[in-house]
C-alpha cells in the first residue's frame, strides 16, 4: 500500500534530484497541487477566463474603433 506524503521531500525523505529539469519539477508541483484539492474555485477560474478573453479581444475592438474614426 502506498502512502501519500504532503511534504516537498521525495518518497524516501530526500529532496528532489537537482539535475531534474525545472519544467518537470514545476509540472509535478502543479499537478500534485491541483490533484489534491477537493473542489475547484469556479468563481476564480471564471474570472481568470474572463480576463484572458478580454485581453485577447481588446486589441481587435480598439483596432476596429480606430479604423472607424478614420472615415
Amino acid at each position: 500500500m502506498q502512502t501519500l506524503t504532503l511534504s516537498s521531500h521525495g518518497r524516501h525523505g530526500q529532496l528532489p534530484d537537482p539535475r531534474t529539469p525545472m519544467r518537470l519539477r514545476a509540472f509535478r508541483f502543479v499537478s500534485k497541487r491541483f490533484a489534491q484539492r477537493e473542489r475547484p474555485s469556479v468563481v476564480a477560474e471564471f474570472l481568470l477566463f474572463a480576463l484572458i478573453a478580454l485581453t485577447a479581444t481588446w486589441p481587435m475592438f480598439t483596432l476596429a474603433h480606430a479604423f472607424g474614426l478614420g472615415r
